[in-house]
C-alpha cells in the first residue's frame, strides 16, 4: 500500500493488533472471570490487556511527532479534540442506552455520571466510568497535558533530559521507597497515571528521536531506562517480558523492518481500533450474556461479539470520528484565515 498521507502506516496496524488484543482479553479471560467463573471460555488471552502498553508507546511517538510540526498550542488542542471527542461522545451515549435498556449488572451509571464522563475528565473528579476502558483515556489526557505545557513554554527541546527526571520521579514514588521517606504524592499526580505508565510514552518518544534525530547512545540508554522501570512496576515477569517485545517491534520499525505488516485489511483494523476500543466491553459482555442465556457454544460467544465490535466501530468511525474531525478542522482553518484577514 502506498502512504499518501503521511501517516506511518506500520502504527496504524500496531494500534489495530493492540485494540484487538485487548477486545480479545475481555471477551474471554476477563469475561469469565467477572461473570462466568465456571464456564471455560474458547480460549484464555490474559496478556492482552498489555495492548495498553503499545497504545501508549504509540502515542509518546506520534505525539511528539505531532508537536514537532505544530506551530501553535491551539493547533494542537484542536487537533486532539477532533480525534478524541466526537467519536469518545457516541460511545458514551450507545453505551449507556444499551445498559439502560439490556442491564448489565455493576456496570449501570447514573444520567449524572454519563453526562461527567463527556468532559473525559472523570476520574479527577472520582466519577464511576461508563465503561471502564476509559482510563486509559485519563493517562493519555495527562500525557497530553504535559506535553502541551511543555510545547508552550518551548521546552520540548529538553524533553529527553525532562524525561530522565520523570523516569527518577517514578522510581522514587515506588511504595517500598515511599515507605521510607514518608514522601507523599500528590493525589492528582497519582490519578493522572504518569506515574505508572509514564515510561511507556517516554519510550515512543525516545524511539521517534532515534529515527529522527540519530542514533545517540543515550536515547538507547532511556531505552533500557524505562524497561527498568517497566520491570519495578510488573511483579510478574510477563509483563517486563512483552514490554521488552514491543520496544523490540519498534526498534524494527524505525529501522524501516515492518513493512511487511501493512495491507489494507490491517490497516483498516487500525483506522477503527478507536472507536472498537471505546465500544467494545460493556456492549460486547451484554452480547455474551445473551448468548449464555440461550446456550451458544464458546465460539459463538467469542466471533458474534467480535463481528458486532467491529460493525459498529466501522460505522462510528466513517460515520461520526472521520467526518467530524473533517468538519471542526476545516473550521478551524477558516477561524485561522479570517483572523489573519483581519490582522
Amino acid at each position: 500500500m502506498k502512504n499518501s498521507s503521511n501517516r506511518l502506516l506500520e502504527l496504524d496496524v500496531l494500534r489495530g493488533l493492540a485494540a484487538l488484543g485487548v477486545l480479545c482479553f475481555h471477551f474471554t479471560t476477563r469475561y469469565t472471570e467477572l461473570f462466568s467463573p465456571q464456564t471455560p471460555a474458547l480460549f484464555r488471552f490474559p496478556y492482552g490487556q498489555n495492548g495498553v502498553q503499545l497504545f501508549f508507546m504509540i502515542s509518546g511517538f506520534v505525539i511528539f511527532m505531532t508537536l514537532d510540526k505544530t506551530k501553535r498550542p491551539l493547533d494542537f488542542i484542536v487537533s486532539r479534540f477532533s480525534r478524541l471527542y466526537p467519536c469518545y461522545w457516541v460511545a458514551i451515549i450507545l453505551t449507556f442506552t444499551i445498559i439502560r435498556v439490556f442491564n448489565l449488572p455493576g456496570r449501570e451509571t447514573s444520567l449524572t455520571q454519563a453526562a461527567i464522563n463527556m468532559s473525559m475528565f472523570q476520574d479527577w473528579f472520582h466519577i464511576k466510568r461508563v465503561d471502564t476502558v476509559y482510563w486509559t483515556l485519563t493517562v493519555e489526557l495527562s500525557f497530553y497535558l504535559v506535553m502541551l505545557l511543555l510545547f508552550a513554554t518551548r521546552q520540548l527541546k529538553h524533553i529527553e533530559s525532562f524525561g530522565l527526571a520523570w523516569l527518577i520521579l517514578m522510581v522514587w514514588s515506588d511504595d517500598r521507597i515511599l515507605w521510607l521517606t514518608h514522601f507523599r504524592i500528590p493525589e492528582w499526580l497519582s490519578v493522572s497515571g504518569l506515574l505508572t505508565y509514564g515510561h511507556l510514552f517516554l519510550a515512543g518518544i525516545f524511539f521517534y528521536n532515534l529515527k529522527t534525530k540519530g542514533n545517540a547512545w543515550y536515547r538507547h540508554a532511556g531505552l533500557a531506562l524505562c524497561l527498568v522501570v517497566q520491570y519495578m512496576f510488573r511483579a510478574d515477569t510477563a509483563g517486563p517480558l512483552l514490554a521488552a517485545g514491543f520496544f523490540l517491534i519498534f526498534y524494527l520499525f524505525i529501522m524501516g523492518k515492518l513493512t511487511w505488516i501493512v495491507n489494507r485489511p490491517m490497516v483498516f483494523l487500525g483506522t477503527v481500533s478507536y472507536s472498537g476500543y471505546l465500544i467494545h466491553q460493556n456492549i460486547g459482555y451484554i452480547i455474551i450474556r445473551h448468548l449464555y442465556s440461550i446456550h451458544a457454544n464458546a465460539f459463538l460467544r467469542f466471533i458474534v461479539p467480535t463481528i458486532c465490535s467491529l460493525l459498529l466501530a466501522t460505522a462510528i468511525t466513517y460515520g461520526v470520528e472521520k467526518p467530524a474531525m473533517t468538519y471542526i478542522r476545516q473550521k478551524y482553518k477558516i477561524w485561522k484565515q479570517r483572523k489573519l484577514v483581519n490582522l
